[in-house]
């Protein structure tokens, strides 16, 4: 059986279900210019597909990433915007921070959506900022379930199990 995350490809253009395809929930347009990884990184897409195993939310970037955090914030704790601390609107009752460092800011070139609408588990996932070479993505719950984290070169996929 062909698990939720071989099933989503690394480059975001296709994921492929078993005997056909599906488009990705929400793909941004290619960046208008090559970027320079010296320089710091940026995003490419974030998209997610669901099956009845879970729900793969992925985030390309064009360089290799270093992902400092992916983890439930505490009971009780809500979603901020990185830097100010202000608070972040996320559907859900429990949030899954994601924390990628070296990101670049000044040349931040993503032109993709920073709110998604969610499917199955996943309710919503919402960009939180880019703050001090830090990119934050928060990943609405339905409730807390257990998730796992998987970091491949420019990519790193966070998948939502769903019981």
């Amino acid at each position: 059986m062909t698990s939720l995350l071989s099933r989503l490809t690394v480059g975001g253009v296709l994921i492929a279900a078993l005997g056909g395809a599906i488009a990705p929930a929400a793909v941004a347009a290619p960046a208008p210019a090559a970027v320079d990884c010296a320089e710091g990184n940026v995003l490419k897409n974030a998209f997610h597909s669901a099956d009845k195993a879970g729900v793969g939310v992925v985030f390309n970037y064009h360089c290799k990433i270093s992902v400092r955090d992916v983890s439930y914030l505490n009971p009780g704790e809500k979603p901020y915007q990185d830097g100010s601390g202000d608070p972040v609107k996320v559907k859900g009752k429990a949030f899954i921070r994601v924390v990628v460092d070296g990101y670049n800011w000044i040349g931040d070139t993503y032109t993709g959506p920073t709110r998604i609408a969610g499917e199955g588990a996943v309710t919503e996932i919402v960009h939180g900022g880019n703050f001090e070479g830090q990119s934050l993505w928060w990943i609405g719950v339905d409730k807390k379930r257990p998730f796992t984290k998987t970091v491949s070169g420019k990519s790193v996929t966070v998948t939502v199990k769903a019981a």
